[in-house]
C-alpha cells in the first residue's frame, strides 16, 4: 500500500496486514479480525489508527485509504460507523422523552407549569427504538432512519428559533444537517450490505 509516516511501510496480506519500520525488519501484525478493535481506519481523515501492539498514526494517501476499506470489507466499516453514530443516542433519547413530559406548576407560584410535549416524546421514542434496532438488528436502513429523525430534529429547532428562541440553536441545528448528509451517504454506500449484531461486542 505503500509507506506511511518515517520509514513504516504496511502491506496487505489475505488474512493480516503488516507493519514494518524498516526493510526487512520483523513486522507488527494485525489480524483481519482485530480491524477496527485495536486497528481503526479513520477514512475521512485518511488515517490509520494503530492502539495494540503499539499506539502509532499512520496518514495514507486516498488510493491507499480506498484499498484498505475494501480490504477490510464493507460489513465491518459500516458496523463501525454505525456504532459510532448510536453510542450517545440512548442518554439523548432518555432525555429528550424526560424533557417532553409535563411539568406541573410549582406550588409557590414561582415556576410556570409546563405543558406535554407530544413532537418531543415521540422523536425521544422513536430514538430508544431506533437505538435497540441498531443494538439487536443493525441495517444500513437505520442510516436513512436516522437521517430522518435529525432532519426532523432540526426542523423542530428552526420552529423554535423563529417562535423566538435563541439563535445560538442554529449552531446545533448546522450539525443535525451535517448528520443528515452523512447518514444518507452512508445509507447510498453500505444498502444492502449484511452487518453483523454489536449486542455482544
Amino acid at each position: 500500500m505503500g509507506k506511511s509516516t518515517g520509514q513504516w511501510t504496511l502491506t496487505l496480506h489475505p488474512s493480516h496486514l503488516a507493519l514494518a519500520d524498516a526493510p526487512g525488519a520483523q513486522p507488527y501484525i494485525i489480524l483481519r479480525e482485530q480491524m477496527m478493535k485495536s486497528a481503526i481506519l479513520m477514512e475521512g481523515m485518511r488515517t490509520l489508527l494503530i492502539k495494540q501492539p503499539r499506539k502509532i498514526n499512520f496518514k495514507l494517501s486516498p488510493e491507499s485509504t480506498a484499498a484498505l476499506a475494501d480490504w477490510i470489507g464493507k460489513s465491518v466499516i459500516a458496523a463501525q460507523y454505525l456504532k459510532q453514530r448510536y453510542a450517545f443516542m440512548l442518554p439523548v433519547a432518555v432525555i429528550w422523552i424526560i424533557g417532553s413530559l409535563p411539568i406541573s406548576r410549582s406550588s409557590s407560584g414561582s415556576a410556570d407549569a409546563l405543558p406535554f410535549d407530544p413532537i418531543g416524546f415521540c422523536l425521544g421514542s422513536t430514538l430508544v427504538i431506533t437505538w435497540a434496532w441498531a443494538k439487536w438488528r443493525p441495517n444500513p436502513t437505520l442510516f436513512l432512519v436516522d437521517s430522518i429523525w435529525f432532519l426532523a430534529l432540526a426542523v423542530s429547532l428552526v420552529v423554535d428559533v423563529v417562535n423566538g428562541r435563541s439563535k445560538g440553536w442554529l449552531v446545533l441545528v448546522a450539525f443535525m444537517l451535517w448528520l443528515v448528509v452523512s447518514g444518507i451517504k452512508h445509507f447510498r454506500r453500505f444498502r444492502g450490505t449484511s452487518i453483523a449484531s454489536q449486542r455482544n461486542k
